[in-house]
C-alpha cells in the first residue's frame, strides 16, 4: 500500500506562498511546482501546472498499468513520453496566462513523479529535486537546471562558492517562459523500504544533505516531513518550502534489481555517469530472456544491437568452433551500434540467460533527444573501439616480431 505526506509552508521571509503541490494518491501521482516571478504572480504558474497534471493523471495512470502489466522499454518510455507531453502542456498554459495578463517572465519549477508497477517515473524542470531513500543513503535523481550548476559541471565555479553565489536561485529551464521545454525525465526501480522525495528548493537551499537525509530516517512519514520543514524553518525560512515523501508498494525483487543495476554499471558506455544520468540514460536499454541453446546472434548475418550479459553464460562460434565464453557484465555486438556489417561470430545461450539490449536506433533517437550526454556516450563508444584497435595492433605486432 502506497503511502505519503505532502506540505507546503510559506517560510518565514515571503508573504505569500509560490509553491504548489499535488498528491493525486489514488492515480499515484505527485507533483511539486515552485512559482518564480513574484509580482508576476508565480503561485499563478505553479497553479496551472499543478491544474495541468491532476487534468493528465487519469491517462498516466493507465499508461503505469499498462507498464506494470508488460513491462518492456515500449511501455516504459510511454509513461516518460507522456510525462513529457504533460509538462508541456503546462508551459503552454502558462505561457498563454502570461501573455493574456501582462504578466510575460511568470514561470514555474516542476518536479512530478508517478508511482507504480514497481516503479517511479519522474520528470523534472528546473531546480526542485526529487531524491531516492534507499538502505540509509540519499541519492538525487535529478539534475539543477541553473547556472551555478552549470558552472560546477564545467568546472567554473565550486560547491562551496555555489552555496552563496548571488546566482544560486537562477534557473536556465523553466515551465512558462516559453510554449515548450525541454524535460529531464528518469525511471528508476523501487525495492522495499525505498522513499521518494520531492522538495521545491526552499529546503535543499536551507538544509544541508546530510540533515535531510538523517531527518528522511525518520520511521514516521509525516513526522519526517515536518521535521524536514521545520529544520528549514530553523535555518531561516528565507524561501517557501514544499515537500511530498512517498513510501510506495514496491513488487520487485532486490536480486534481480541489483543484477540490472550491475550490468548498466558494468556497461563501458555508462561506466563513470553520475547515478541520475544513468537512470536518463536507461530509456534506451530493453531486457531479453533466453533458454539453453537459444542463437542471439548468429556470425554473418546484420544485427543493429549491443548486448550486455546480466546472468547466464554465453558461447562465441566462429565457422562453428567455439572460441570463448561471455560472462556476467561482458557484452558483445558494440560495433552494430555505428555500422551495418555482417556479424564476425555466433553467440548462442548456454543456459537460461538474461540479456541487456541497446539498439543502434535508440541510441540514434537518444542523442537528438539528448544531445550532451547522447554525444557522450558516442564519445565512450568511440574510446572503446580505440583501445580495441591498439589491442589488435600491439598483437599483431608481436605476431611479426
Amino acid at each position: 500500500m502506497l503511502r505519503f505526506h505532502a506540505r507546503t509552508d510559506v517560510g518565514l521571509k515571503r508573504k505569500h506562498n509560490e509553491d504548489s503541490l499535488l498528491a493525486a494518491e489514488e492515480f499515484g501521482v505527485f507533483v511539486v511546482a515552485d512559482g518564480v516571478g513574484g509580482r508576476k504572480a508565480g503561485e499563478l504558474a505553479s497553479a496551472i501546472t499543478v491544474n495541468t497534471f491532476q487534468s493528465y493523471a487519469p491517462q498516466l495512470k493507465a499508461a503505469v498499468d499498462a507498464f506494470a502489466s508488460n513491462s518492456n522499454r515500449d511501455s516504459r518510455n510511454a509513461v516518460l513520453q507522456l510525462l513529457d507531453v504533460a509538462t508541456n502542456a503546462a508551459s503552454r498554459r502558462v505561457y498563454e496566462a502570461a501573455t493574456a495578463t501582462g504578466r510575460q517572465g511568470m514561470t514555474t519549477t516542476l518536479v512530478a513523479a508517478v508511482i507504480g508497477g514497481g516503479a517511479a517515473f519522474v520528470v523534472h524542470v528546473g531546480d526542485s529535486r526529487a531524491y531516492l531513500f534507499r538502505d540509509g543513503q540519499l541519492r538525487q535523481l535529478t539534475e539543477d537546471h541553473s547556472m551555478v550548476n552549470e558552472l560546477i559541471r564545467t568546472g567554473a565555479m565550486s560547491p562551496e562558492d555555489a552555496a552563496t553565489s548571488r546566482y544560486r536561485n537562477v534557473i536556465t529551464r523553466a515551465v512558462g517562459l516559453y510554449p515548450n521545454v525541454h524535460t529531464d525525465t528518469l525511471h528508476v526501480e523501487l525495492l522495499d523500504g525505498d522513499r521518494i522525495l520531492l522538495c521545491s528548493d526552499g529546503l535543499t537551499d536551507m538544509v544541508q544533505p546530510d540533515r535531510i537525509l538523517e531527518l528522511s530516517c525518520m520511521p514516521n512519514l509525516t513526522l519526517a516531513v515536518d521535521a524536514l520543514i521545520q529544520a528549514a524553518l530553523d535555518k531561516g525560512g528565507r524561501d517557501n518550502v514544499t515537500i511530498v515523501a512517498i513510501e510506495p508498494e514496491a513488487v520487485l525483487e532486490a536480486e534481480a534489481v541489483s543484477a540490472r543495476a550491475n550490468a548498466m554499471n558494468g556497461i563501458f558506455l555508462f561506466e563513470d555517469l553520475p547515478f541520475n544520468a544513468r537512470l536518463r540514460v536507461g530509456r534506451i536499454v530493453s531486457e531479453m530472456f533466453v533458454t539453453p541453446g537459444q542463437t542471439i546472434v548468429t556470425e554473418g548475418e546484420i544485427g543493429d544491437t549491443l548486448y550486455v550479459v546480466v546472468q547466464g553464460d554465453f558461447g562465441v562460434f566462429i565457422q562453428g568452433n567455439q572460441v570463448a565464453v561471455l560472462h556476467e557484465r561482458e557484452h558483445f555486438g558494440e560495433l552494430a551500434l555505428i555500422e551495418t556489417k555482417p556479424r564476425s561470430a555466433t553467440i548462442v545461450a548456454k543456459g537460461f540467460g538474461h540479456l541487456l539490449c541497446i539498439e543502434r536506433d535508440a541510441v540514434h533517437e537518444y542523442c537528438m533527444m539528448e544531445p550532451a550526454l547522447g554525444n557522450l556516450l558516442l564519445w565512450k563508444l568511440v574510446a572503446m573501439l580505440g583501445m580495441r584497435l591498439r589491442n589488435t595492433n600491439e598483437r599483431l605486432t608481436a605476431a611479426i616480431e
